[in-house]
């Protein structure tokens, strides 16, 4: 069985093209874009829906309902976090005080990403943004710690169906012959690839913190965030998923047109368009149940490695952004140039060991 491919007309990848590119470039120079990247990225998925001709009312309440569960995390999350922080952050204390800041985070970066498999990105991304938010660290130091373990999230939430989708569809597609996936086959074949590089994304987040010393400090909230900041906080996060269910749907034809064919070795570096493109957009194009698993291992690293280079690349990425107030200008100056060594290194070890 192999997937089929609709022709798509060449002035349709060329604006899609177009489309693309601004979805890159804009949110980086334009600080107006940056100050508003939901509602930019909603207008310009719009813009590919339109430009693909994919828009239907099935499209427009599966666009609708698909963020709510995000959304109702989000909200449940905060609320938990924001009437028993004392209590939860009191625990939190005694870890940070046991151990020097770099072992810390080195360890929660570790935790988060090992668990996401399991807990879901979004939960892990918000423990992440809550923990961060009541420890005094330096901005830099923030914004490094947030893009490192979003990437050992990202990574992490391949090895089960459950974390998100793109575990779920590799599962579903080679449920079948030859691969006869079950509900552990992500975790044998990719735990050996994933949990190096976490630990290395864990050493980075501990280093990253290695100014605090003795300095740092956590403190513990009294107040409390009133409902209305963390509704709205809940309805940016929909308005991202939203976003990205529109932009995933409407550059889906280019996607199609243009790496659906391609080889392992170059699947991994098409796969940079996950920056863009939900990585499970992308995976439900790409599989099909005879793939070899070499080059599912190309695939799959590819898409995990790359997730998270910009904010609106991957989930958790949206949730601990919005969480922690981090721009998308602040977020690629860390996160690019990880994302390049990530590549770079899983690249030649997959050449290496493959």
């Amino acid at each position: 069985m192999e997937n089929v491919v609709a022709y798509t007309p060449l002035w349709v990848n060329i604006l899609l093209g177009i489309v693309a590119v601004n979805l890159l470039v804009w949110p980086l120079v334009s600080r107006r874009v940056e100050s508003h990247l939901e509602l930019f990225l909603l207008a310009v998925g719009a813009v590919a829906v339109t430009i693909s001709g994919g828009w239907s009312w099935d499209f427009v309440k599966e666009t609708l309902v698909s963020p709510v569960n995000v959304a109702f995390i989000v909200i449940v999350v905060s609320v938990i976090f924001n009437n028993y922080s004392r209590y939860i952050f009191r625990i939190l204390f005694i870890f940070f005080r046991a151990l020097e800041p770099q072992y810390s985070f080195a360890l929660l970066i570790l935790l988060l990403g090992m668990a996401s498999s399991l807990v879901s990105v979004t939960v892990a991304a918000l423990v992440l943004a809550e923990v961060l938010k009541v420890v005094n660290l330096e901005r830099e130091a923030t914004v490094k710690i947030t893009v490192f373990a979003c990437y050992a999230i990202g990574l992490g939430a391949i090895l089960t169906p459950l974390a998100e989708p793109l575990g779920l569809i590799i599962s579903k597609a080679l449920s079948g012959a030859p691969h006869h996936a079950d509900f552990f086959f992500l975790l044998r074949h990719f735990f050996g690839w994933i949990l190096p590089a976490v630990v290395a994304l864990a050493s980075a987040g501990g280093y990253a913190a290695r100014k605090a010393g003795s300095s740092l400090s956590m403190h513990i909230r009294e107040d409390k965030e009133p409902y209305a900041s963390m509704l709205r906080r809940t309805l940016h996060v929909y308005m991202f998923v939203a976003a990205l269910n529109l932009i995933s749907a409407g550059l889906r034809p280019l996607a199609q047109s243009t790496i659906v064919h391609l080889g392992g070795k170059v699947l991994f570096f098409a796969n940079a368009v996950s920056v863009i493109i939900d990585n499970a957009t992308l995976a439900a194009i790409e599989i099909v149940p005879t793939i070899s698993v070499t080059d599912l291992t190309y695939m799959v690293i590819g898409l995990a490695a790359f997730g998270s280079m910009l904010v609106q690349g991957n989930l958790p990425n949206i949730v601990a952004a919005e969480k922690l107030g981090i721009k998308s200008r602040e977020w690629a100056i860390v996160a690019v140039p990880t994302g390049l060594v990530l590549m770079g290194g899983y690249f030649i070890c997959l050449l290496i060991f493959l």
